[in-house]
């Protein structure tokens, strides 16, 4: 677990206090991984945020058997488990709050490769509208999701979905679906009402055909602001993106999510 977390290079404050917490209570992470590794997370909800860090380690070093026993590489493995460090770095490098997230690294049913993370995804969400997609409630997916901290150029996305189906029919044969799929603020076609035409985010939308849009701006404020404000005036202009997108929100524009597909030949 210590190792793996020096590994990802998390913050040295963080590895420090990690270790402390390994000299002292050892058995009972041991234990809390046992049971999130059975697929019961639920055990986390009410540890500390370090606690959470320490445990989800050990289940990432223990979900390393099974890359090792598909055939898949180290590289695919410390990219993967490298948003870790993504979220401890947006909880101030006290631990992990998102474990709910990455409880889907540790069990074995997501991968990043390249740009773009890739989820194994039978598709139960209850809160799409599937009378406007070309999929069934229960239909296997793969949920594509996009990890934050690099720049979201299409070229390196384009190359990461490709990756992706030649990853998925090598390592995954009877893993059978028809469709990538999307459910993010970056598709919302609103966008193209505020965004630069030239804009990352809209060429990757480029590569979805979107389906449907839903007017809901919690998620895109959320990524572009970082957290909402009662008044729409005091949202930051640090970025081109905030400047505007708060143009747009002022002048009665609405944020929102878009659902998009990617078909597979």
């Amino acid at each position: 677990m210590l190792t793996l977390a020096e590994k990802l290079s998390l913050d040295s404050s963080l590895v420090r206090a990690l270790k402390k917490l390994n000299d002292t209570s050892a058995d009972k992470i041991s234990c809390l991984a046992e049971k999130c590794s059975g697929g019961d997370f639920s055990c986390l909800k009410k540890q500390s945020d370090l606690m959470r860090l320490a445990v989800i380690l050990c289940c990432a070093v223990k979900v390393h058997e099974r890359y090792e026993e598909k055939g898949i590489s180290d590289e695919i493995y410390y990219h993967t488990m490298s948003d870790i460090k993504i979220w401890c770095e947006n909880n101030g490098n006290k631990g992990l709050k998102q474990y709910g997230w990455l409880k889907n690294h540790v069990s074995f049913n997501l991968f990043r490769l390249g740009r773009l993370q890739f989820q194994l995804y039978e598709c139960k969400n209850k809160t799409l509208l599937y009378h406007k997609l070309p999929f069934s409630y229960g239909e296997n997916l793969i949920y594509i999701h996009i990890p934050q901290g690099e720049k979201l150029e299409k070229e390196k996305c384009t190359d990461s979905i490709n990756m992706a189906q030649e990853f998925f029919r090598e390592y995954f044969p009877d893993y059978t679906y028809k469709y990538f799929f999307c459910e993010s603020w970056l598709l919302y076609e609103g966008n193209r009402d505020f965004m630069h035409k030239d804009s990352n985010i809209l060429s990757f939308m480029s590569l979805f055909d979107i389906q449907y849009n839903v007017k809901y701006p919690d998620q895109a404020i959320e990524r572009i602001f970082g957290k909402r404000q009662i008044f729409k005036k005091n949202y930051p202009e640090n970025t081109d993106l905030q400047k505007r997108a708060k143009q747009f929100m002022m002048g009665g524009g609405r944020l929102g999510v878009g659902v998009g597909i990617i078909c597979i030949s």
